[in-house]
C-alpha cells in the first residue's frame, strides 16, 4: 500500500474539518514528510489541535489564560536566542522555547 501523497494539518488555517479550523498540507514522499513534520505540522487534526491548545499554558504577556500569540512567541525566541525560520509553525517554535526555557532553569 502506498502511504503518499498524504495530507498533513496544522491548526488555525481557514478550512474546517472535524470542528476545528486547519491549514492543510500534501506531501509527496517519506522526505516531504520528515521536513514537514519538523516544522510543526501533524499526521492528523487531533494532534495538530494538541499543540494549539498547550500554547495556553505558555503566556508571556499580562497574567491571562490566552495563548501567546505568533509575534510574541518569536519575541520570546529572540529574546532567548532561539533561530527560527519565519515558516516554523507556532507548535514547533513553541517546543524550541520550551527547551530554552527548561535548559535555563
Amino acid at each position: 500500500m502506498n502511504d503518499f501523497p498524504r495530507m498533513l494539518y496544522q491548526a488555525g488555517g481557514a478550512e474546517e474539518i472535524h470542528g476545528g479550523r486547519f491549514a492543510t498540507l500534501i506531501v509527496h514522499d517519506d522526505d516531504e514528510l520528515e521536513a514537514a513534520l519538523a516544522d510543526g505540522w501533524s499526521l492528523t487534526t487531533d494532534e495538530a489541535r494538541a499543540p494549539a491548545a498547550d500554547l495556553g499554558a505558555l503566556a508571556f504577556s499580562g497574567d491571562d489564560d490566552t495563548a501567546p500569540t505568533r509575534a510574541e512567541l518569536e519575541a520570546k525566541a529572540v529574546e532567548l536566542g532561539i533561530e527560527f525560520s519565519p515558516r516554523i509553525g507556532d507548535a514547533k517554535l513553541l517546543e524550541r522555547i520550551a527547551a530554552a526555557l527548561a535548559a535555563k532553569a
